[in-house]
């Protein structure tokens, strides 16, 4: 049993010790399929044909692809362009408002471990640009058309947002590794809605957590 538990021993040790993903000048793509959770996000309210409505974001599922350029053994930079559908919806499931979302980021990363080991846990911060794109006023407003012929219409700014980062490389061989990935963005945005000429602009706050796996390639 001893020359067993030996055994795993030294082959986890020689896991470890396989040549992970980078090294200093090496540059990473990453591509992870993920979820966001919009947990944090707050509740608007608006005024829908004399009745108000609260709502809130939505889970969705996204993607990311990365480009990471390793400076030294532990320090990296990473850009990341991440997308995913941002619905915003009443209590009852319906939409009030639905859109894209597009995340262009930038992080400073540092890896924990040299790139001499198979598994590379890793920290990061940095800045996000939350822009909006395909806004759509849905069938809570659509609903309750008062007036016949009334036209709605939505709008969503976005801006920049920071983001705190955590996750893992996991070699696989000299090119190749798995990632997972998660990050947390503090974005706010403004909503505005046009109801047959008569606007109202709500603040609203989007806290998010962005959780992804994927693949990495060495160059």
């Amino acid at each position: 049993m001893r020359s067993v538990t030996l055994a795993l021993a030294a082959l986890a040790a020689m896991a470890l010790s396989t040549p992970a993903a980078a090294e200093p000048g090496d540059m990473l793509i990453k591509i992870r399929g993920g979820y966001v959770l919009r947990t944090g996000s707050s509740v608007v309210t608006v005024d829908v044909g004399g009745t108000p409505v609260s709502a809130k974001a939505k889970a969705a599922p996204g993607g990311e692809a990365s480009l990471t350029f390793f400076m030294t053994d532990h320090l990296a930079t990473e850009l990341t362009l991440g997308g995913a559908p941002y619905d915003i919806k009443d209590r009852s499931g319906k939409t009030l408002v639905s859109a894209g979302l597009i995340t262009p980021t930038a992080m400073l990363q540092y890896h924990l471990m040299p790139a001499s080991k198979q598994f590379r846990p890793y920290v990061g911060v940095g800045l996000s640009y939350a822009n909006f794109y395909s806004e759509k006023a849905g069938e809570v407003l659509t609903n309750r058309v008062v007036t016949p012929g009334i036209s709605y219409s939505a709008d969503i700014k976005g801006g920049l947002a920071p983001v705190a980062q955590v996750g893992a490389d996991i070699a696989i061989n000299e090119q190749l590794y798995i990632n997972i990935d998660a990050k947390y963005l503090g974005a706010n945005s403004k909503l505005t809605l046009d109801q047959g000429g008569t606007s109202q602009t709500v603040s609203h706050r989007m806290r998010s957590i962005i959780m992804g796996a994927g693949v990495g390639f060495r160059f």
